[in-house]
């Protein structure tokens, strides 16, 4: 029925307007710290660099919701996962080698030193961030799968909530540049909301 679809696909539509949030909050407290011009820069280029690397995981919510039908399609999907997540972490690890990362941000992009060396600190942070969202979404396309979308709305609760806490505690207690608390916050952020979509 029209409200059985409602029920099913309402947690999900939640999940996205509160992921969707993060960004205004993340760029509320870095503004709030010591030179918010160059940080915000650093952070949004960070942050779109973070998203072009984990590009390839980002599909596997929707491949583990549609194939993962027994047990020998769960694990050849789960090494498919580990695999791509893997890729994706050594293609930042790469980037991060200094003189590929001078080379594209100076020459392909062009940023300033001050917003570029702030971008590299926040990239090392974001490292984790691919291997984190592959495990998770292919783990919430099966609880997808299974009709638990409710879960799903729940662990963005708990990113949510792991992510403010960690800005918080960084702007309060310490002296950090706020590209890097951002990073760090959203980072924090979807290890622990893949942690949660695991026990669930």
């Amino acid at each position: 029925s029209t409200w059985s679809i409602f029920l099913f696909w309402a947690p999900l539509a939640a999940a996205w307007v509160m992921m969707a949030s993060e960004g205004p909050f993340v760029a509320a407290v870095i503004a709030r710290l010591g030179d918010a011009k160059f940080n915000l820069a650093a952070y949004g280029v960070a942050f779109a660099f973070a998203i072009l690397i984990e590009s390839p995981v980002i599909m596997l919510m929707s491949a583990s919701t549609a194939l993962a039908e027994d047990s020998a399609t769960y694990r050849k999907l789960r090494h498919f996962m580990h695999g791509l997540t893997a890729l994706s972490t050594a293609l930042l690890l790469f980037v991060l080698i200094p003189p590929v990362y001078d080379w594209v941000m100076d020459t392909v992009i062009g940023l300033p030193k001050e917003v570029a060396d702030l971008t590299y600190g926040a990239l090392w942070i974001f490292l984790p961030w691919a291997s984190a969202i592959g495990y998770r979404r292919f783990l919430q396309g099966l609880l997808i799968r299974s009709g638990r979308t409710r879960l799903v709305a729940l662990g963005t609760v708990v990113r949510l909530s792991t992510m403010a806490a960690t800005a918080l505690i960084l702007y309060w207690s310490f002296d950090l540049p706020g590209a890097w608390v951002g990073a760090a916050a959203l980072t924090a952020g979807v290890c622990m909301e893949a942690v949660a979509a695991r026990l669930m």
